[in-house]
């Protein structure tokens, strides 16, 4: 299903609408979701397969203007006009299934209750029997009709190529005092792609460790980490911030 018709069929019989019983495998992407009126979103939000995917939440994707026109503007022009813009995100599903034709190994979706859950990392690594892959290759997960409304969550990038691959990095500090600024690193992959991230920005204590939790560009194995250090400004400090160690979690090994 890709990011099947909300309207009137959202929470109606299952004899109305899709799920899991009108096959083996039924598997979900929810690209727009939500409320047609509101929130200008004609796809579905209530879970209706064996698998449902909900990339960046399911309502809004990166790259798509967000949709919303105030109450007291709300006239049949305004009505028009957004709806007619309403497309980007529901032809997302579409992307997104395409390009995993061509990307085996992309689109590594979370198994969480909620998408805040899946930001938080509490649903990351994959486990043992591994994660479920959005789009093309989503049937071949090994518990993929283990049970009915399954939710999987993962993110994308705003524009093609869509792929993302969620990786936890942890950076152990090294300096002579308390510093403030901001902590990037810049990965490079096998494939020579070279991406900066920001782990965290703030006050950084000497040894302690600060992580957070990335979707980047590159897939496979990392083969260069450099590690940066910004200063905030109005700081003055004698030391250079450094790095003691940094480690870097693949969600799907």
């Amino acid at each position: 299903g890709l990011d099947p018709a909300g309207p009137l069929f959202q929470y109606t019989p299952t004899t109305v609408r899709l799920d899991p019983s009108d096959a083996t495998f039924v598997d979900i992407i929810h690209t727009h979701a939500g409320h047609l009126f509101f929130d200008f979103a004609p796809g579905i939000l209530q879970t209706c397969g064996h698998l449902d995917f909900y990339p960046n939440g399911g309502k809004k994707m990166p790259g798509c203007k967000q949709l919303r026109v105030p109450p007291a503007t709300r006239n049949i022009n305004d009505l028009m006009r957004e709806y007619r813009s309403v497309g980007c995100g529901h032809k997302r599903s579409l992307q997104y299934y395409a390009e995993s034709i061509i990307t085996p190994n992309g689109f590594v979706g979370y198994q969480c209750e909620t998408y805040r859950a899946f930001v938080l990392g509490d649903c990351f690594p994959c486990p043992k029997e591994g994660c479920p892959l959005m789009g093309h290759y989503a049937d071949k997960f090994l518990r993929k009709t283990e049970k009915e409304q399954q939710k999987v969550y993962l993110n994308t990038g705003p524009s093609p190529p869509y792929a993302r691959w969620r990786k936890e990095i942890h950076v152990r500090v090294s300096a002579a005092e308390t510093m403030k600024g901001n902590i990037d690193v810049a990965l490079t992959g096998t494939n020579g792609i070279r991406k900066k991230y920001t782990v965290n920005m703030g006050t950084f204590k000497p040894g302690n460790i600060y992580m957070n939790y990335i979707d980047t560009e590159i897939s496979g194995n990392i083969s260069k980490v450099e590690f940066l250090w910004k200063k905030h400004l109005g700081h003055v400090h004698r030391e250079c911030m450094g790095a003691e160690e940094v480690t870097i979690i693949s969600g799907e090994n």
